[in-house]
């Protein structure tokens, strides 16, 4: 009898099982890939698009597990600096949260040790769409959490109630060199700080309120 046909359809079928073995071993590494890298420094959390930091254990510090000096005052990555503009000498890049509520991540950029960093940027979070135009808000009010002492009749609009997700303002402690503004976010309420350019100022007043 001829065993011919048999054998070719037993190495068949195990190339067959061999193909399917090695096809599920594939996805399996990919999804275990994307998920590992889904949580890796540099991404966005879970919680709506908030922007991580290199190191948060480390304030400062763009190297995981490496302190930065220059956060300590009065480093130029210390929290009343972290700007080109502020011309302190650096030794470290600086990565530290920024912007409205801190969702930010700002790079200081410390190209020559001993000088002022070269380049400083507010990378915008996720969870703030492009391209959002407003202007100022109306009625006005300050980003800050209590209105100054010598404004006293004047709001604070941060915290407050609003109507439309992603509409966004320009407050009253708003300058050109400075811009501070308010974002009604999925909460229905405003939140406030420096704009950092994640909105611009088209010049029209914008109602916020509900």
């Amino acid at each position: 009898m001829n065993n011919r046909p048999l054998k070719l359809l037993g190495v068949a079928a195990l190339v067959v099982q061999c193909l399917i073995t090695v096809a599920c071993s594939s996805g399996g590494s990919a999804s275990g890939t994307g998920g590992s890298n889904g949580g890796g420094v540099g991404g966005s959390t879970g919680d709506g698009g908030f922007t991580n930091i290199p190191d948060p254990n480390n304030p400062g510090s763009c190297i995981v597990g490496q302190p930065n000096p220059d956060f300590n005052a009065p480093g130029a990555c210390a929290p009343d600096c972290q700007s080109v503009s502020c011309g302190k000498p650096c030794n470290l890049d600086c990565c530290v949260t920024c912007g409205i509520d801190q969702m930010g991540a700002k790079t200081c950029i410390c190209r020559n040790p001993g000088g002022p960093y070269a380049n400083c940027s507010c990378l915008q979070p996720p969870v703030i769409p492009a391209g959002l135009l407003g202007g100022p808000c109306m009625p006005q009010g300050y980003s800050t959490a209590a209105p100054p002492a010598t404004d006293p009749t004047a709001i604070s609009i941060r915290g407050m109630p609003c109507k439309t997700t992603n509409t966004v303002c320009f407050t009253t402690d708003s300058t050109a060199q400075s811009e501070r503004g308010c974002i009604c976010m999925a909460d229905h309420t405003m939140h406030c700080g420096s704009v950092n350019h994640w909105f611009t100022n088209n010049g029209t007043a914008t109602a916020w309120q509900p």
